[in-house]
């Protein structure tokens, strides 16, 4: 019989699934009906990391709740984590030298387009680290999403502010949250494994996180629709507002 601990833990993976679901769902339909090409991409991205977070969240929940320890297991585990450093930073990367350009000032944040460069040979690193580590080790040894990520949503918080667009804008806030939220919960759960031994614990005290995370990138992706930025499906001249203006 499941305990209490348990049947949490299962509400709130199945939060967290059905949100990454939904905020995958939304961000592919509303895609077809933009009109800016940038919002497109944006959207394509958000519903491309909605689906690769319900593939991770739904690997670690079964494999580790059911102590899965095969070497194909830790194989695929290897494919799914290492994969997540470069395409999450990846995501990263795009968004913030696509907000420069909405900058009116084009300000370059945090140095970005020479940080990059640092970061990607950090990205890589550890994804081959982390490959090879949950081959030999197991996947549960991977090291955690780094610091890369929480400079990363620092980057595109401040590329929000400096925005002149102000639907991308909230986009920028929205992902900035989502990714900072997602870190915070793959920091906090090795060093809550310390004090606290019910496994079902530790994931129900993480997991809020997570879901918050999930709700972000649902936002993010809602951000997105503002009426101005969707095609006229009719002929009817009140649909089709002026989008907002976006710096070249």
């Amino acid at each position: 019989m499941l305990s209490e601990l348990s049947l949490v833990f299962f509400a709130l993976w199945l939060g967290v699934v059905a949100l990454f679901v939904y905020s995958a769902f939304w961000a592919f339909s509303i895609r077809r009906i933009l009109v800016a090409g940038l919002y497109r991409r944006q959207a394509f991205w958000l519903g491309a990391m909605g689906v690769y977070f319900v593939s991770l969240s739904t690997f670690l929940s079964i494999a580790l709740t059911l102590e899965l320890s095969s070497l194909y297991v830790n194989i695929l585990g290897a494919v799914i984590i290492s994969a997540g450093f470069t395409l999450i930073f990846l995501w990263i990367d795009l968004t913030v030298r696509i907000a420069r350009r909405s900058d009116p000032l084009f300000r370059d944040t945090l140095r970005w387009s020479k940080l990059r460069f640092l970061f990607w040979f950090v990205t890589i690193g550890g994804a081959i680290g982390a490959f090879f580590t949950s081959i030999g080790s197991g996947f549960a040894e991977a090291t955690p999403f780094g610091g890369v990520l929480f400079f990363g949503a620092v980057a595109l918080y401040k590329s929000a502010r400096r925005s002149g667009d102000r639907t991308f804008r909230k986009h920028l806030s929205w992902t900035a949250l989502c990714i900072f939220l997602l870190w915070l919960g793959s920091q906090i759960q090795e060093p809550l494994s310390h004090f606290v031994s019910d496994p079902y614990l530790t994931q129900s005290l993480t997991w809020p996180l997570v879901l918050a995370g999930a709700y972000s990138l649902y936002r993010s992706a809602r951000s997105l629709v503002p009426m101005g930025h969707l095609k006229s499906l009719e002929t009817n001249p009140t649909i089709g507002l002026q989008p907002s203006a976006t710096a070249s």
